[in-house]
């Protein structure tokens, strides 16, 4: 078995895993950590994890639930030969303890696949899938195999620190399918025959009526229509190799070299997917900063182009007319021990308990409306004219101030 690295030792099966599982799971741990601890950081993010948690916590319980009560558990009792072999090949593996092992109906699906609750393992075999491979005891040990090395290589460990990780686009499907690959070696070495080993991944291919007439060269040819960049990158977010390269890798079928094409282009793709973006981004930010800095410099051309407005010397006499006749009330108010008008609507009512029938009056510089009013404490403010523009607090108010000694 010249594809497969497997050595037996005092009859316990030993396999090399794929090349890039431990690099991937390497990544994937150390992006789950940097995810986890973002997490961590953020009560919003903690909540979401415990109702993510929750939700998966269920569904597995489900699952389980479902498996135990309804699929048929193997025993020395129950199907006691399909159990032995289970038996025989963990012991082989140096899987220990056994994990549970149950076959399943599942309306037609040729599957199994290898589950954990708490500190048991679960294998579990569907029953059409068995049905399929018949008399054919290495394809059946193929599918058996398989399962017990997702036991054996650890895959169903730390399951919850790493699911972040394998959320991250290709990176978890890259670290899958590398799992993937590794427990075909598993179930190739286990069922101890190549051929054994192709013939069970082409029954999951096309069944069993049709898979001992399948042309496995031709199937494993067939890969060269995904040599495409959107087919490459469908291949690198399936967490699963398609079933063609399954089954070149483990029969050693490679009809051709690998093409780099397809990579070439997805790489192409997905760049352009991230870069268009970034340099559409920065152009939109560069458009919008050189715009700003315009119009920035649109006004400050023409604030500096603005002369200052005059003063009106008429007008600045009846300012200080005005403007003294409140300060005097003001005045009054302080030399009777009471505080300053709190606001513009005090002083007006204070101005008409003082003076019936005459308004407070009006800056000449707006001409209708009345003069400014600010109090700073109790017993200091100020009262201003809006100045030349007629804006009140601008550089050119008129202010004049009051406090207990008097106008100032």
């Amino acid at each position: 078995m010249t594809s497969v690295d497997a050595t037996s030792t005092h009859g316990t099966v030993r396999v090399e895993p794929w090349p890039s599982e431990l690099p991937f799971m390497l990544l994937v741990a150390a992006a789950s950590l940097a995810i986890w601890a973002l997490l961590a950081i953020s009560i919003i993010g903690l909540i979401y994890v415990l109702l993510l948690a929750l939700f998966f916590l269920f569904a597995h319980i489900a699952l389980i639930t479902y498996v135990r009560g309804s699929a048929v558990r193997l025993s020395p009792t129950q199907l006691p030969e399909l159990h032995q072999r289970v038996v025989d090949l963990a012991t082989r593996a140096g899987v220990s303890p056994v994990p549970e092992a149950y076959v399943m109906q599942a309306d037609g699906s040729l599957n199994a696949f290898a589950t954990k609750f708490l500190r048991a393992h679960l294998v579990v075999l569907f029953t059409d899938l068995l049905d399929a491979c018949g008399d054919d005891d290495a394809a059946r040990d193929m599918i058996i195999g398989h399962e017990l090395g997702h036991v054996r290589s650890g895959h169903l460990r730390w399951h919850w620190f790493l699911l972040p990780g394998m959320l991250v686009p290709f990176l978890g499907s890259a670290y899958s399918r590398a799992r993937e690959f590794t427990c075909d070696r598993w179930g190739a070495a286990l069922c101890g025959s190549p051929q054994g080993a192709i013939r069970g991944l082409v029954l999951l291919a096309a069944g069993r009526r049709l898979a001992p007439r399948i042309d496995v060269a031709a199937y494993v040819a067939q890969q060269q229509g995904l040599d495409t960049g959107l087919m490459t990158i469908g291949r690198w977010l399936s967490g699963y190799p398609p079933l063609s390269e399954r089954v070149e890798a483990i029969g050693g079928l490679r009809t051709s070299e690998r093409s780099t094409r397809g990579p070439v282009r997805a790489a192409a793709i997905l760049g352009a997917m991230v870069l268009v973006p970034l340099v559409a981004g920065a152009v939109a930010v560069a458009a919008f900063t050189s715009t700003f800095r315009t119009a920035l410099a649109t006004a400050a051309q023409a604030g500096a182009a603005s002369p200052e407005l005059p003063r009106d010397d008429a007008k600045d006499a009846q300012v200080a007319a005005d403007v003294a006749r409140i300060q005097a009330l003001i005045a009054q108010e302080l030399a009777a021990g009471r505080s300053l008008p709190a606001d513009d609507a005090a002083l007006g009512a204070l101005w008409a308990a003082s003076h019936p029938g005459t308004p407070l009056p009006l800056d000449p510089y707006t001409a209708s409306k009345p003069y400014g009013y600010s109090r700073f404490d109790e017993q200091t403010g100020v009262v201003f004219s809006a100045g030349p523009d007629g804006q009140p607090f601008t550089d050119d108010d008129i202010d004049h101030y009051v406090d207990p000694d008097g106008s100032r």
